[in-house]
């Protein structure tokens, strides 16, 4: 179907009858502009006033579809032609609105899970990237904040590896590495302090307050008293990534 070559058939008839495109247009009870689009092939009439228009043109909907006058020994073919070109094009609609709803889709998707990110940065649940590691921690530097005794942290395992942030606050390398290895080594700090306090399993999203905790735990074992100090003194570590 080809829109263009319909809009300058209605254009044409139109001229032919001598009527503007506000006549034509006031008599289908549409806008000027409208018809316009029409003629200049970047829209098709609407089904709804197709009947009228072919009316007022004195044209079948058969001849409008062609775009041209049909022959009478032609009207079965070129009907045939216009039925395959009006599946065809509604087909192709089909497929172009697909397209374009996917690609929103997408673009949807994209802003929520920039936007979630923002906001979970802001709120401390994931790591802030302006605060991660970017330098060795040293004792003696100028612009590194607080002591930390980083050479005990790493004598328990790497994963637990101690840099700084630009700002010179003391991170871990691998926040993510740091928490599981945390979670794995210290089970049962992690599981006296929950106890004592009645709180929810750990998880990145309620750290501070086992961090809190972990120093006024006062029931347990030495072992399980001594993990919850270590989950705290962690913590104070690993709270620099966030805000």
């Amino acid at each position: 179907m080809n829109q263009e070559k319909i809009g300058k058939f209605i254009a044409k008839i139109r001229k032919e009858k001598k009527m503007t495109q506000q006549e034509l247009a006031d008599k289908l009870n549409i806008t000027d502009r409208a018809v316009g689009n029409w003629e200049n092939g970047r829209r098709l009439p609407d089904y709804s006033i197709i009947k009228d228009l072919c009316s007022e043109l004195d044209i079948s909907i058969n001849e409008l579809f062609a775009g041209d006058y049909i022959k009478t020994n032609e009207k079965e073919k070129q009907f045939e032609k216009n039925v395959l070109d009006i599946f065809k094009f509604s087909n192709d609609k089909k497929k172009k609105y697909k397209f374009v709803l996917i690609i929103l889709s997408v673009m949807l998707f994209i802003s929520i899970c920039f936007i979630g990110r923002i906001i979970m940065i802001k709120r401390g649940y994931i790591p802030d990237p302006d605060l991660s590691y970017t330098q060795r921690y040293e004792s003696g530097k100028e612009n590194l904040k607080g002591t930390v005794n980083y050479n005990s942290f790493e004598s328990i395992s790497m994963d637990f590896e101690i840099g700084a942030n630009k700002y010179g606050y003391a991170v871990f390398k691998n926040p993510d590495k740091a928490f599981k290895r945390l979670k794995k080594n210290y089970s049962k700090g992690i599981k006296a302090i929950q106890k004592e306090f009645s709180l929810p399993p750990l998880s990145q999203f309620n750290f501070r307050i086992y961090g809190t905790y972990g120093w006024q735990l006062t029931t347990g074992t030495d072992e399980e008293k001594e993990q919850a100090r270590f989950i705290s003194s962690f913590f104070d570590i690993y709270e620099n990534s966030f805000n």
